[in-house]
């Protein structure tokens, strides 16, 4: 009998800490909740209730990139903000921005790759600082014997 009563011992301590853990995840998805609630209350005040609204997709204000390879694309963002080092949020906004088209359904995984790939063949160099990584175009020859003669 004594055997019995450790065991249940055991599974009603067990039960307890199950419902004491659901009771501190319940209460956290309460407050989870009034703050959305709050939100959307502060979004109807403000007549900001339509979800369009909520999550526009940033205006295209040219179509400069609109039948050009992303390659070409990267490239010539780049060369434009020279000496500026760019970061992938800044490109994939210019890409945007300048009307860039992609079939993919993440445009951003794939710019991540093709800068990852120009890097590689040594078309673009790239520098983290503050741990996000930025892109630039390499130096050519030209521009490294006009830095050498200034120096």
């Amino acid at each position: 009998m004594e055997g019995y009563m450790s065991d249940l011992s055991v599974l009603a301590k067990k039960y307890r800490e199950r419902v004491e853990g659901l009771e501190k995840e319940l209460e956290e998805a309460r407050k989870n909740l009034n703050v959305v609630t709050e939100v959307i209350e502060l979004l109807k005040k403000e007549r900001i209730y339509q979800q369009e609204k909520l999550f526009e997709v940033p205006p295209v204000l040219s179509d400069r990139y609109k039948d050009k390879t992303m390659t070409e694309a990267i490239e010539d963002i780049l060369k434009t903000n020279q000496p500026e080092k760019l970061s992938v949020d800044v490109i994939h906004s210019e890409l945007v921005k300048n009307g860039f088209k992609s079939k993919s359904q993440n445009v951003k995984r794939d710019l991540y790759t093709r800068l990852f790939r120009l890097e590689e063949k040594g078309k673009l160099d790239s520098t983290k600082k503050g741990g996000v990584k930025r892109y630039f175009l390499p130096k050519t020859g030209e521009e490294k014997n006009e830095e050498e003669i200034k120096q």
